[in-house]
């Protein structure tokens, strides 16, 4: 068993800093970019100490870290800290490297244009992985204002209560669908499925027909129609969806609408490696 010891003697023979130590002020600092990263997106050093559990002194020296690497820094009347477009330019290296990013960009804003063209004038159109077990949001196009639901790029939403979560877990690995569907199920929105049951057989059903349906489930007075980008193995690893308002979004749109997202879909899918004969997914 191999023991790390609190300190030791470097080169130099000087003390060396404790391995656990260094760790926990890294994921410290970590942890302070994400309090930062959600609302009100300014803490003062006394909030930032109280969310992270840390001695006022001890946040002042993680803030002062970020700060000197440049990832943060303080408003100039309130001495809040804050994020800086350091950390912007960081975060959008994940995108810089994805090649489904890459490859979807253009064609998700030729199918929102499709949807505008059956009259979703209100509509908006995503892009999205799954990430940690949750949705994450990469892209989107439209109009931000049109609608009560709008998602920025890096926003986290559920799986099991959003078009794009059901669109994506239904066509993942049974190991993965079996542990999201272990854990509990929140409500989100009026018609939220939040049984284990229940939702094991809507997957059944997107599976079948290939695109994932949100019927009010993640916001009252929006619907949402979704599909699966499959890589090599038949595996989900985005979706595509088109959200617009209950009242003007009615079955037949929908019906409409999803052979748009299926095969924008599907265009994604087959320039990322995935074959038909590989998976369910038929357009």
């Amino acid at each position: 068993m191999l023991v790390v010891p609190n300190t030791g003697t470097g080169r130099d023979g000087g003390v060396r800093p404790d391995r656990r130590t260094s760790m926990s002020s890294s994921l410290k600092c970590f942890q302070a970019l994400e309090l930062l990263a959600s609302p009100p997106y300014e803490l003062s050093v006394t909030d930032i100490a109280v969310e992270l559990s840390l001695p006022v002194a001890s946040a002042h020296r993680v803030m002062t870290t970020l700060c000197v690497a440049g990832a943060a820094e303080q408003h100039g009347k309130t001495k809040w800290y804050r994020l800086t477009g350091r950390t912007l330019w960081i975060g959008t290296g994940y995108l810089r490297r994805s090649v489904v990013y890459r490859t979807a960009f253009v064609i998700l804003q030729e199918m929102a244009h499709k949807c505008y063209a059956l009259g979703l004038n209100q509509a908006l159109a995503y892009l999205a992985t799954m990430d940690n077990d949750q949705v994450l949001y990469l892209h989107s196009v439209g109009n931000p204002t049109a609608l009560s639901l709008s998602a920025n790029t890096g926003e986290r939403r559920p799986l099991h209560s959003t078009g794009l979560g059901k669109a994506l877990l239904a066509f993942q690995p049974r190991e993965v669908r079996d542990r999201v569907l272990a854990r509990k199920m929140t409500t989100s929105g009026p018609r939220t499925i939040t049984t284990e049951m229940a939702l094991r057989e809507e997957l059944s059903l997107i599976r079948h027909r290939g695109y994932a349906i949100d019927d009010e489930e993640n916001v009252q007075g929006t619907r949402c129609v979704a599909a699966p980008i499959l890589d090599q193995t038949g595996d989900a690893v985005a979706a595509l969806s088109v959200s617009a308002p209950a009242g003007s979004f009615g079955d037949a749109l929908m019906e409409a609408s999803s052979l748009i997202v299926r095969e924008a879909a599907l265009r994604v899918s087959v320039q990322i490696g995935y074959r038909s004969q590989t998976s369910h997914i038929h357009v």
